[in-house]
């Protein structure tokens, strides 16, 4: 398993799904995703869907709320963050499907 941060957009999200009950079933879903990230982030179902412009992978969330994504990428850059190393998963958005 490899070690996860969250941008600050994807932080303020998870925080709004966080302090709102009624929104804890979506959170759960957003949670699963992001563990299964964590557990394996070069499994086939991580990272079948690949953008170009940011590079990132697209893993797409059924959430009560409706379709969600979370995008995320690999940390390849080591002086990049100073709690995160090579491999690790950097999340840069939670949310509703944009399109």
């Amino acid at each position: 398993m490899v070690d996860c941060g969250l941008c600050d957009e994807a932080l303020t999200t998870y925080g709004e799904l966080e302090g709102d009950q009624s929104r804890w079933s979506t959170l759960d879903a957003v949670e699963d995703v992001i563990d299964a990230i964590t557990r394996d982030p070069g499994s086939r179902a991580n990272r079948a869907r690949k953008f170009q412009d940011p590079a990132c992978f697209a893993v797409p969330v059924a959430t009560p709320e409706g379709d969600w994504i979370v995008l995320w990428r690999e940390v390849t850059d080591p002086a990049e963050f100073d709690s995160l190393a090579v491999g690790d998963v950097f999340v840069i958005y939670i949310g509703p499907l944009f399109g």
